[in-house]
């Protein structure tokens, strides 16, 4: 049924009458402030705080009774008035009063005022804050602390009998040496001391303090000041992380296993590790009583190595405290010929950042594992990095690796499975770096070879710490004059390289690395020169030719030796074509005799022995003298002619000497007679050859001068006859003598008179007198040309007239003219 017009508009005006009413009401009744609460100090003042009732309100009073009893009257009031909703009165007494609070709203036309309230001060008192003595650890106890707290009984308002009976509560404010977040915990204190548990052993810890009254409204003190105590030491709550790395192993199967382990955390060492203990044992529990370097661990070792045999073997490793040692941390070594279980599948590493990588693996179904190992280190190109590894549990299929990781360094990640007694399973390698880099360094390239126009080059890998990325190729630069640089890529897995078909030149040959950011440094610069083809095949056809055309010489120069020696000496001096046959000297006897002479010449000397009666009464004409050569040099100048001795003429009777008369030295000879020279006529004596008491021999043939220095090669033949013999023949007849025998047999062999049998019954000596160059000219012939005889003169037979004479021409000074015509 609908509503009436009338109806409707009736209903909505009681609505609005009504509502009219309500607001005028409320506007007329202001509504009072609401208390809140109220905080007692001991001794200093109370404040109280409320919610405002009518919003007119300009300011409040608050009134504070002091009562004994609530129902009494006030003895004392204390007022205070604000603006605000809270407002302080001083009070200097005990709050264990009783107290009636009222507040009072002042607005424009009127004042309206809170219900009272009345209740003790101790209800709502605020306590003031302790002191704070001592925090110290519990013997036997390490997890606790035991608080110690001073209370003055003119500050602190709460008694004695009331701290035992438990109407105090307290609370601990801590925080543990390292760490910035603060820690509160509730306790009942019975006394000015209490023990708190649930810290970590031998951990230092910072500790502050608060109570409140039993009372629920009973706001906590303020905190107390800081104190600092350390829990006591306990035995490490957890077995150290214990693994193993296998370096070597022996042809009998024993390993050389390098054990590790990391220091235990502080929160779980609970206290300073001392030392650790380490045992090893076979499969048959059999323990190794030689653990090598593993026997004495110091509390700061990381690792030992030690000599495991070939079976299976494990070994445990405990830290040990000044309370008590770990739970035993166990690895185990299959035996060496065992085979290994699998490696965990699909490993995958991938960069976090510059500092990170993220590693992930999946299990092997078919096997249970006990756990898995992580390991990871920088590869060097000679020794890797430090070895880093993490020890998982079974349920962990990854890790994230934040330890020892740099950007631009290449890492090698390995992840395997434990498998308990069975040991470690195999293990899967990945390398990667967490940001690659361009290379550093360039390839040394090196020429292996050059064909023609063809170059084979090699070079050696970048050292892995320069690369900084994984090589994808390499490009190779050869440049030359005149020509635009030109390049070649060859991939990343390859050493070496050949460019075929270069034009001749000189190339400048380098080599770049490219990673995935591009390509590096260039490398040293190869020097390659490529010659022109038609040079090369000249060479190659006439260096043979040159090569036999020089053997065929060098063999023809060593079949004509013995030619060249006799077309080289063909130019000695001839004697004969001197001025010596014309020259005399003029001086006398006495001043050839012999001087004392201090320095030693070289000398060579020349003897001729002329034969005596005897040894021409067995002479044989038809004998063949082939005279024997030789130069001998004396080192004495003057020979002593009373050293001579029958004996060493004999022995040199055989000796035929040809003077050598070599540079400008002069040479002395020896003429010896065996006997007198009485029986030989005068006509046998050369006139010229004699003068007073000198006589001089010019006969040189067949000598070999030396042609060197600055002056004239010269042959000095000089010599003074002394004569040793029964008759008293005067020394000038026997010159004479001498001169007739000399003329008389003017023969090949007197041509060669340096090559006589030697005999020394007597010597003819005379000094040496050197001549100068200009002398050379001048000085006479030594002989005519019955002299010069060839060389074939040599087997002539010698004149059965000769006696023996030994004749010295070395101390005649001659200086020979040394172009003399080659067919002397």
């Amino acid at each position: 049924m609908g509503w009436s017009p009338a109806v409707m508009w009736t209903c909505l005006l009681g609505s609005g009458l009504t509502l009219a009413f309500c607001i005028i009401t409320s506007m007329a009744e202001p509504q009072p402030p609401q208390l809140i609460d109220c905080v007692f100090r001991h001794r200093a003042n109370i404040t109280c705080r409320w919610e405002d009732g009518d919003t007119l309100t300009t300011s409040y009073t608050l009134h504070v009774d002091l009562m004994f009893e609530p129902g009494n009257r006030p003895i004392k009031t204390f007022t205070c008035s604000t603006s605000g909703t809270s407002c302080t009165v001083q009070y200097s007494d005990s709050v264990r009063n009783c107290f009636c609070i009222t507040i009072t709203a002042h607005s424009h036309n009127r004042n309206i005022s809170s219900n009272r309230r009345c209740q003790s001060g101790s209800i709502e008192v605020m306590l003031p804050p302790v002191p704070m003595s001592r925090v110290k650890s519990v013997s036997g106890r390490p997890e606790c602390l035991n608080v110690t707290w001073n209370r003055t009984v003119s500050v602190f308002p709460v008694a004695l009998s009331e701290i035992k009976d438990g109407k105090l509560l307290s609370q601990i404010k801590y925080t543990a040496q390292g760490q910035s977040d603060a820690q509160v915990k509730n306790v009942i204190g019975r006394d000015t001391w209490f023990e708190v548990c649930d810290f970590k052993p031998d951990t230092l810890y910072t500790v502050r303090l608060r109570h409140r009254f039993q009372s629920p409204k009973s706001p906590w003190s303020p905190w107390s000041n800081a104190c600092q105590g350390r829990t006591g030491e306990d035995a490490p709550s957890a077995a150290p992380a214990f693994w193993r790395q296998v370096k070597q192993t022996d042809k009998d199967g024993w390993r050389l296993v390098s054990l590790l382990w990391k220091a235990l955390p502080h929160f779980l060492a609970n206290g300073r590790v001392l030392f650790f203990n380490m045992t090893c044992q076979t499969e048959g529990a059999q323990d190794l009583s030689d653990l090598g370097g593993c026997g004495n661990l110091h509390h700061t070792s990381t690792s030992c190595n030690l000599l495991l045999p070939a079976g299976r073997c494990s070994c445990t490793l405990t830290a040990s405290t000044s309370v008590g040692s770990s739970p035993k941390a166990r690895v185990w070594l299959s035996g060496a010929s065992e085979t290994e279980p699998p490696p965990p599948s699909h490993i995958t590493v991938s960069p976090l950042g510059d500092s990170r990588l993220d590693v992930n693996w999946t299990t092997s179904v078919n096997w249970s594992t006990s756990g898995f190992v992580v390991e990871w280190f920088a590869v060097r190109e000679k020794n890797s990095g430090i070895l880093h590894w993490e020890k998982l549990n079974s349920s962990c299929t990854g890790l994230v690796i934040t330890e020892g990781v740099k950007p631009m360094e290449r890492y090698a990640v390995t992840v395997k499975a434990l498998y308990n007694e069975r040991g470690t399973g195999q293990s899967s390698t990945v390398q990667i770096y967490t940001r690659q880099g361009a290379p550093s360094a360039g390839p040394k390239v090196v020429v292996q070879q050059i064909s023609g126009s063809r170059v084979e080059l090699k070079w050696s890998p970048v050292p892995v710490e320069q690369l900084h990325g994984f090589i994808r190729n390499y490009t190779i630069y050869y440049t030359t004059a005149n020509r635009p640089a030109r390049r070649v890529t060859v991939p990343g897995h390859a050493l070496r390289h050949s460019l075929e078909h270069l034009p001749s030149g000189n190339y400048d040959i380098f080599m770049k690395a490219n990673t995935d950011a591009g390509a590096g440094a260039a490398g040293p610069i190869a020097n390659v020169h490529i010659g022109s083809e038609e040079i090369k095949i000249v060479m190659y056809a006439v260096l043979p030719l040159i090569l036999t055309s020089l053997a065929l010489v060098l063999m023809v120069c060593l079949a004509q030796n013995k030619r060249v020696k006799q077309t080289l000496c063909q130019n000695v001096p001839d004697p004969s074509n001197s001025t010596l046959a014309h020259w005399t000297p003029k001086i006398t006897l006495e001043s050839m005799k012999q001087p004392a002479m201090i320095e030693k010449t070289n000398i060579k000397c020349s003897e001729v022995i002329l034969l005596g009666e005897s040894e021409l009464q067995n002479f044989d004409p038809d004998q063949d003298l082939s005279y024997e050569t030789y130069s001998s040099p004396h080192e004495s100048l003057l020979p002593d002619s009373g050293a001579q001795t029958a004996q060493n003429t004999r022995r040199s009777e055989n000796k035929y000497v040809r003077a050598s008369t070599a540079s400008c030295s002069s040479i002395y000879s020896n003429v010896v007679f065996s006997q007198a020279l009485n029986g030989v006529p005068s006509p046998y004596l050369c006139p010229y050859y004699l003068q007073s008491n000198d006589w001089q021999h010019s006969t040189v043939s067949d000598n070999k001068l030396q042609l060197g220095g600055n002056s004239e090669p010269c042959v000095s033949l000089q010599g003074r006859s002394t004569t040793r013999s029964d008759s008293p023949l005067s020394q000038r007849d026997d010159l004479k003598t001498l001169h007739v025998f000399l003329r008389q047999h003017q023969s090949p062999v007197f041509s060669h008179l340096s090559s006589a049998p030697l005999f020394h019954p007597a010597e003819v000596t005379s000094p040496q007198h050197p001549f100068s160059q200009s002398l050379c000219n001048s000085v006479p012939s030594l002989q005519h040309n019955p002299f010069a005889c060839p060389s074939d003169a040599f087997t002539t037979p010698i004149s059965p007239y000769l006696h023996s004479a030994l004749v010295d021409f070395s101390y005649c000074p001659v200086e020979c003219d040394p172009y003399i015509s080659p067919s002397v």
